[in-house]
């Protein structure tokens, strides 16, 4: 019998969460969330025995390890989008914790289920990358422009985004478009005149096609 569960909720919340992540905390003596958005946390402590907020990773494995029936339940995809649930799983491995994660809606695969054209049309790329706001703040150069980029954020200051999209728009040619999808709608303008905030997935194409690279047998 597992004492933690790790549950993710998607990016649009209730639209893109699972039935199945639902039953799973349902049953749950106490949900911990760190879900910032009001609308969905009320939604949510619907299906929940209780919600709390986590006080921290560590906090959260002592109630699991001490009483069992743990869940955890986080925005977008918990091993691809969450880093509290990555060190809640970390965590939990290391203490030897009977855990399972349940599958969710990454930004990547929202992005995917959002954009008609995302895998014919003009794309047909070799491959995508996906990174959170926070990692292109620390290192604009974690991002090739020769890729499509998935850009997201569960809480994104103004502030911040617009740093990140100007250090990033440098490495595109002038007024490149990208797609913003925000809990408000769609939207298509160049980098740096979006104006993403909480909750936000952005799609940029590349700059151009991935080198081809032939190898020497």
């Amino acid at each position: 019998m597992e004492k933690l569960i790790i549950c993710g909720l998607g990016v649009r919340v209730p639209e893109e969460t699972t039935l199945e992540s639902i039953q799973a905390l349902a049953d749950c003596r106490v949900v911990y969330s760190d879900l910032e958005d009001k609308k969905g946390r009320a939604w949510l402590a619907g299906y929940c025995k209780t919600l709390k907020k986590p006080a921290s990773a560590a906090a959260l494995l002592r109630d699991a390890a001490e009483a069992g029936g743990v869940g955890l339940a986080v925005w977008g995809n918990p091993q691809s989008s969450s880093r509290l649930a990555r060190e809640v799983e970390l965590g939990a491995q290391k203490a030897g914790l009977v855990y399972r994660v349940y599958g969710a809606i990454s930004p990547i695969g929202s992005v995917f289920a959002r954009s008609v054209s995302f895998l014919g049309g003009d794309y047909g790329y070799q491959g995508i990358q996906s990174y959170d706001l926070e990692t292109v703040l620390q290192d604009a150069k974690a991002a090739t422009t020769e890729l499509p980029l998935v850009l997201y954020a569960e809480r994104g200051e103004p502030a911040k985004w617009k740093s990140a999209l100007k250090r990033l728009a440098a490495g595109y040619p002038a007024g490149h478009k990208a797609r913003l999808y925000a809990p408000q709608g769609e939207s298509e303008a160049a980098l740096t005149a979006l104006a993403p905030g909480d909750r936000c997935v952005i799609l940029i194409p590349p700059a151009k096609p991935l080198t081809v690279r032939k190898t020497k047998w």
